[in-house]
């Protein structure tokens, strides 16, 4: 005879075999879409460097590599696009991944983030030349020209605090030249991507100076998709994701 606290264990039993099938079953279903998922990312180091045979490196890339193994992707999901063509791609279409990127309000409205892969911190730099250019405020920064990369998260940033003079480029380079000509007061950098953009263009440091930093700015990097992705995907991903971070 089956006694009152047998039948409760094995119901509890039962109960919780279903609980693990169904987690299971939810996490093959979404690792199965995996393959259809869609990569994009640009050519910006020291983050990304792409080399003459396509092959993918970076500060980034390592990180990056455990993530895709987790998810059971490679390289070839990878696609190397202009960063505003890769922006506009994962906020219009579902499946569609990008990275390097960072938080900002109007992102969180349509990607989700699933994994960190970078850490940094952004400062406004002046050519060292120019003594004028003195900011000990956010307000103050707002009486010089920024120069950013259409698109990246730091232009967004500087609109949304109401920047007047935001003078933009199509890439990260074009960006750098265009700051080092004079033809803008400022420039917002992660010291990392200051020195990656200096030794790239074989220039010695002591051109730029520190003006100021921007600590009011999350400039943490990730890896986000699309918010339209199936829930159970983008529910996997974070999950194999979580299991990194351990």
């Amino acid at each position: 005879m089956i006694t009152v606290e047998r039948f409760f264990l094995n119901a509890i039993f039962i109960l919780f075999l279903c609980q693990m099938l169904l987690a299971h079953s939810d996490f093959a279903y979404a690792n199965d879409e995996f393959k259809g998922l869609i990569i994009y990312t640009e050519n910006d180091p020291p983050y990304v460097t792409v080399d003459a045979k396509g092959k993918i490196g970076g500060l980034a890339t390592n990180k990056l590599n455990n993530f895709l193994k987790a998810i059971k992707l490679t390289e070839e999901n990878i696609e190397i696009k202009p960063w505003v063509r890769s922006y506009l791609e994962v906020l219009g279409k579902p499946n569609v991944m990008i990275y390097p990127i960072a938080k900002t309000a109007e992102r969180l409205e349509k990607l989700e983030y699933i994994y960190k892969i970078f850490d940094a911190v952004v400062f406004f730099y002046r050519l060292s030349a120019r003594k004028d250019i003195v900011i000990s405020n956010v307000n103050e920064a707002k009486k010089y020209s920024v120069c950013v990369v259409r698109g990246d998260y730091r232009a967004e940033y500087l609109k949304h605090s109401g920047f007047p003079m935001i003078d933009e480029s199509i890439d990260s380079t074009v960006n750098f030249k265009k700051f080092i000509a004079g033809r803008c007061d400022v420039i917002a950098l992660t010291e990392i991507g200051l020195n990656a953009k200096l030794e790239q263009l074989n220039l010695d440091s002591s051109l730029v100076s520190i003006a100021y930093p921007l600590s009011g700015l999350d400039s943490n990097l990730y890896i986000a998709i699309n918010k339209e992705t199936d829930k159970k995907v983008i529910e996997a991903l974070k999950h194999a994701a979580k299991k990194l971070e351990k």
